[in-house]
């Protein structure tokens, strides 16, 4: 405080002798300072007159630094980048374990668990149908009959001839090869009577009549008086495109809908699947079986399916958009959170001079930010996963990564390793 004091009493002096030096030069009177009123007058105006050329010297001083010391350092401060403004903006995820489960939609009918064509063996007039379409039928119940007159009596006939020939082996008057070509000629006419029915192998429906009394019927012709079906349980039929067979496989689960029951769900297993492709659609039937005791599905129905392909417990599973691929490998960008360090963070803050540039004015504090408000920025790590299984949209990573890690997703740009990124937004999993 001395010191400053003393600074303070040489200026004056100094200013004093230029104030007089300058009153002499100008040839302007000397101020009459006889008098104690005079005296104060004069040394306040001369206060004055130290004050405002303080304040000028002051100001020159602080537009000579901007114009020639601040520049250069303006200039290397410009060019050179701060770490927020290199940072790549970018969407990230942290990695959650879930239930993965893939569905491939199908569509196709139902069918009966059985469904024969019914036809005769045999060409003739169809002469009954014992039951009508939608009614039940037991195993071993005639469906329908040819008319039966021409094979009646060729029954007849080997009957007699039969009983001939028997009679006559039994005096010794033909021998044993006789006998048996009429038994065989016997059986052959009570076959051709059986051709002339048609006899229900099980328990089941008489699906559809497809001929009346009194037709003609010629197995040549590939006709079918009608259907036979069991629907105690059923078959849902669909039609696989070649790209999507690879996933399928027996034994796989299928949730079943029915337009007809909205509010129902069938669930079944994929118990067959064809060998071939067939058609010009290039496709593979497959049947999922369900059970059906109470009937309600009935062949013919329209159904939709979610087929199961692929399940699996705490599987760790990104969107498709995160996967990168090059060659035969996949890769992830992985970004590990790194806080930005500012030029010049760890040094104590500049405060502004006070009055005449004595003593230094503290800055007001600046307020924290909220935890939302606040810029995370990391670190891009290119890492090599193995893929368990890939959809159109998701994907269950084998090998390479972790839970609670974050990855990029939506990659807008090829991004090299160790690039600096601005975490824009955090996606807690799948959603």
């Amino acid at each position: 405080m001395k010191e400053m004091m003393a600074k303070m009493k040489t200026l004056l002096a100094g200013f004093a002798l230029k104030i007089k030096g300058l009153l002499v030069k100008a040839k302007i009177p000397r101020p009459d300072l006889k008098t104690p009123a005079a005296k104060k007058k004069f040394i306040f105006t001369l206060l004055i007159a130290i004050v405002a050329l303080i304040i000028l010297a002051r100001m020159f001083g602080n537009v000579q630094k901007a114009l020639f010391k601040k520049k250069p350092e303006a200039a290397k401060k410009a060019a050179a980048i701060t770490f927020e403004e290199e940072a790549i903006p970018v969407k990230v995820m942290k990695i959650k374990r879930t239930d993965f489960k893939d569905t491939l939609p199908a569509m196709g009918n139902v069918k009966g668990f059985k469904e024969i064509d019914l036809k005769f063996q045999v060409p003739g007039i169809v002469e009954s149908f014992n039951f009508e379409e939608g009614e039940r039928v037991q195993e071993g119940d005639i469906i329908a009959s040819l008319v039966q007159r021409d094979a009646l009596l060729k029954l007849k006939y080997a009957e007699v001839e039969l009983n001939k020939q028997q009679k006559l082996f039994e005096i010794g008057a033909i021998n044993q090869i006789k006998l048996d070509q009429s038994k065989l000629e016997y059986e052959s006419a009570k076959s051709e009577l059986d051709k002339t029915n048609i006899y229900a192998m099980s328990n089941g429906l008489l699906g559809s009549k497809l001929m009346d009394v009194g037709s003609y019927f010629n197995p040549s012709y590939e006709q079918r008086i009608g259907t036979f079906i069991t629907i105690d349980k059923v078959y849902a039929e669909f039609n696989i495109i070649e790209r999507d067979i690879p996933k399928v496989a027996l034994g796989q689960r299928a949730e079943v809908f029915v337009d007809a029951y909205p509010t129902k769900t069938f669930s079944g297993v994929v118990d067959r699947m064809a060998p071939i492709i067939e058609g010009r659609s290039r496709t593979e039937v497959i049947k999922v079986e369900l059970e059906n005791r109470d009937e309600l599905l009935k062949p013919g129905m329209f159904v939709r399916a979610l087929i199961a392909t692929y399940e699996k417990k705490d599987a760790l599973v990104i969107p498709s958009s995160a996967l990168k691929k090059k060659e035969q490998d996949y890769f992830v960008y992985v970004v590990n959170k790194e806080e930005p360090q500012q030029e010049g963070a760890e040094k104590a803050p500049k405060g502004k001079r006070g009055f005449f540039g004595l003593g230094k004015k503290k800055e007001a504090p600046k307020p924290e930010l909220k935890p939302e408000e606040r810029v995370e920025y990391g670190i891009v790590e290119i890492r090599k996963v193995k893929v368990g299984y890939m959809t159109q949209d998701l994907v269950e990573i084998a090998e390479g990564l972790k839970e609670d890690e974050l990855i990029i997703v939506e990659i807008q740009e090829e991004l090299k390793d160790k690039t600096k990124v601005e975490i824009a937004e955090v996606q807690e999993g799948l959603i």
